[in-house]
């Protein structure tokens, strides 16, 4: 017995332990490091500081546990190699990329997708070529490079007209004797061949086209170009020309010329020094970036985390999925405290189709879902910012800026390829674009919350999918470089019925200065810039849009479009200043607004309207809004213009809503000032000499404090100091003391000795409420 107890109990013991092991396996993970720096030997084995790896390609060889981590020294670079991410860890136990030392890394480690390029020497006057193929340049650039860097900064690919030569640096067609051909007249004498032609042909496209020959004034075009409404229509769209030797005529611009293997830079400074090109490491149409995340036609990836790099001046991508998967999609993967610069395609890209599906969803194209992408900074990306097929993931605290900007262009131009097609290619230039294949796999269920989008070239945020939430983003001059666009798009298909977009929450948002540019655009089509605020477009159903703030949008502030959906507590200021569009547009059969509650429209516009109604728009509920024309009494568009008053009798809505309290002649200058927050911990403004009153007709004098993603309307008061309400707000904050309410009771014509409540008055009266009575 004794021995069969002796038997047992380590039989049990055994069990317990795999019981427990069922919910919470311990894992022993293995940290490894590597260093450009220190590591000067791949042999070392890696696993202290002291004995590092040295290169990328090591990493990639290496066969990861979950738990695993990988640390890249802080202030190291490693150029032309490319981090393949291949291996997933575990729920708990996720495979680690990141940096040490851990408590003190200044400067992130760099992933440089640019080598340096010497052998330079003077080509003619102020050009210097360097061949690519030769020297010190051989074998480091198989296929040539698209970006050039001088001491760090990205330098213009030369174009013609240059960028400062007008209208945008765009020249204008004058005919189009074929649809693959163009004639401008200004065009200088030369061979253009070889050349790529980026046309404007429309407000919101711009095609690539590689030249094939000229003919005197004539560029023939290796495919044929479809503007609207032709090329040379009402005065012809614009285009422009780079990719050409005869573009170099200003300081800091270059050509590659992949004939001869050699790149060529414009330098009125003498023979270029530290000059690095983005090498073209790949010749294929896959989906490659500085960081690769999984295998192409094979594994997806999951349970990773990406922290803390700096990926930079990469040929395609930044951090990019492959093209293909088998099986299944990234999913639970992190990409955190990344810096993303000066890339010629998209920051990050998530697209890979799916096939072989073994995940219960069928083949198609998939973004991840689980994901988690925060705090990273995307900035000079030239298609997008990100480009994502995402599900079920967050997108928070990220800053994507200059995106798919003209002045950074190289060949491919903002994206598009070189075929014909040209209007199927509309999208590019987005800073964030929400993509679907098919509707229950891709698009849906992801909140982007907190980001800073800025000065991006199409819609700051494109919306294909659905019940996403955008809440407390930022998005400033986006619509940088095309027109017909917004800060925030939204754009279904088909009908309401069957559309892929709907149950869309837009939240606390505030959007700024749109910029819609149409320096490009035809005779017909080139009215004052042409963007939106809120861009909520065919048949985008049920878009909640709550607390938004949109600011100087030069078209409309909101429209919904053969949409649906409510619009609360929205504040739309300084809109449609230019050309009597309206504030809020509601358009299009069958667009259905309800409610329509606690919305601020506050127009500056002579000709401008607060809120225009379609005919075939169904306006349900409509009260509690401010309707806010200083300029214009007939301000609401509505079968006709109307008058608050009229809108009212003609609607029987708004019976509690209100117009502006004050009004201002045709000369008169606006008197109001919109402070915004766009930060998520409250925020003071300095208000200076002056009083202020908000719509309320409270008072404001000194300082006004918003708290985040707050905005509110001031407007100038001519009176000398704060009310006395607003006094009474100064010193309960001041001294915490309840009795100035009490005092707001009592008499004070003795207190107003001069006949006006001034500064010095409510000074005293803090003396009096804090008890130094007699002071008072």
């Amino acid at each position: 017995m004794a021995t069969i107890r002796k038997i047992i109990l380590p039989i049990c013991m055994i069990a317990a332990l795999w019981l427990g092991a069922a919910t919470a396996l311990p894992v022993l993970a293995t940290d490894y490091y590597v260093s450009s720096s220190q590591g000067d030997d791949d042999h070392n084995d890696g696993l202290t500081p002291s004995t590092p790896f040295a290169t990328v390609s090591k990493v990639n060889g290496l066969d990861l546990s979950p738990g695993d981590r990988v640390l890249f020294k802080c202030g190291d670079t490693w150029r032309g190699q490319m981090l393949r991410i291949t291996q997933s860890g575990t729920e708990g136990n996720e495979i680690f990329f990141g940096s040490y030392p851990e408590t003190d890394c200044p400067n992130k480690p760099v992933l440089s997708g640019a080598l340096p390029v010497a052998g330079w020497s003077l080509h003619r006057g102020n050009i210097y070529a360097a061949d690519l193929s030769t020297g010190e340049n051989a074998g480091k650039f198989p296929h040539g490079i698209n970006q050039l860097f001088v001491n760090g900064e990205r330098k213009a690919m030369g174009r013609w007209p240059n960028i400062n030569a007008g209208n945008g640096g765009y020249s204008f067609v004058d005919s189009q004797p074929a649809d693959d051909k163009i004639t401008d007249n200004e065009l200088p004498s030369g061979d253009w061949t070889g050349a790529v032609v980026h046309i404007m042909g429309m407000r919101w496209y711009i095609l690539n086209r590689i030249v094939t020959a000229t003919d005197g004034k004539t560029l023939v075009l290796a495919a044929s170009a479809s503007c609207q409404d032709g090329c040379d229509s009402d005065g012809g769209w614009g285009y422009f020309l780079n990719n050409h030797l005869d573009t170099l005529d200003m300081d800091g611009e270059w050509y590659f010329d992949d004939a001869t293997s050699k790149v060529y830079l414009y330098s009125t400074s003498g023979l270029p020094q530290n000059a690095e090109g983005s090498a073209v490491l790949k010749d294929d149409d896959r989906y490659w970036g500085g960081v690769t995340l999984g295998v192409d036609l094979k594994e997806h990836l999951s349970y990773a985390i990406l922290d803390n790099f700096e990926v930079k001046n990469w040929f395609r991508h930044g951090i990019s999925t492959p093209t293909n998967y088998e099986t299944s999609e990234l999913h639970h993967v992190t990409v955190r405290n990344c810096a993303i610069k000066d890339v010629d395609e998209a920051g990050m890209k998530f697209a890979a189709w799916v096939w072989n599906a073994q995940d219960g969803r069928q083949n198609g194209w998939r973004g991840g879902h689980d994901l988690t992408v925060e705090n990273n900074v995307i900035d000079g990306a030239n298609h997008f910012g990100m480009d994502l097929y995402s599900r079920d993931s967050s997108f928070t605290g990220n800053t994507v800026q200059n995106i798919g900007l003209i002045e950074n262009v190289n060949k491919s131009g903002i994206g598009c390829g070189y075929s014909g097609g040209g209007g199927s290619c509309t999208e590019p230039g987005d800073g964030i674009r929400v993509k679907i294949g098919i509707g229950a796999d891709t698009g849906n269920n992801n909140l982007f919350s907190e980001n800073r989008i800025v000065r991006v070239g199409y819609n700051g945020m494109d919306i294909f999918g659905c019940e996403n939430t955008l809440r407390r983003n930022l998005i400033e001059q986006a619509c940088a470089t095309k027109a017909d666009c917004g800060g925030v798009r939204t754009f279904g298909r088909n009908s309401l019925a069957d559309t892929d977009v709907y149950d869309i929450v837009l939240e606390d948002n505030i959007v700024v200065d749109t910029v819609g540019n149409v320096d490009a655009a035809n005779d017909k089509y080139n009215q004052e810039n042409f963007g939106f605020g809120l861009y909520i477009d065919h048949y985008s159903k049920n878009v909640a849009a709550t607390g938004n703030s949109i600011i100087r949008a030069p078209s409309t502030g909101i429209l919904y479009q053969d949409s649906t959906g409510s619009m609360e507590n929205n504040t739309v200021y300084d809109c449609s200043r230019n050309y009597g569009r309206k504030l809020v547009s509601l358009t299009g059969d069958p667009t259905a607004i309800m409610p329509f509650t606690g919305n601020t429209l506050y127009a500056i516009g002579a000709d401008a309207s607060t809120l225009g109604v379609g005919a075939d728009t169904t306006l349900a509920s409509s009260d509690c809004n401010r309707f806010y024309h200083p300029f214009r009494e007939a301000q609401i568009s509505a079968d006709g213009s109307k008058t608050f008053e009229q809108w009212q009798a003609y609607s029987g809505l708004d019976g509690s809503s209100e117009k502006s309290w004050f009004s201002l002649g045709p000369g008169d200058s606006p008197i109001s000032r919109i402070y915004y927050n766009d930060t998520i911990a409250p925020k003071f403004f300095d208000l200076g000499q002056g009083r202020y009153l908000d719509l309320d007709r409270k008072g404001f004098y000194d300082m006004l404090e918003l708290g985040p993603f707050e905005s509110k309307i001031l407007v100038s008061d001519d009176s000398e100091g704060p009310d006395l309400t607003h006094c009474m707000a100064i010193i309960e904050t001041l001294t915490g003391l309840g009795e100035s309410q009490q005092f707001l009771n009592m008499e004070t014509h003795d207190l107003n000795r001069n006949g006006k409540f001034d500064l010095e008055d409510c000074a005293m009266l803090l003396q009096y409420v804090s008890g130094n009575r007699d002071a008072f």
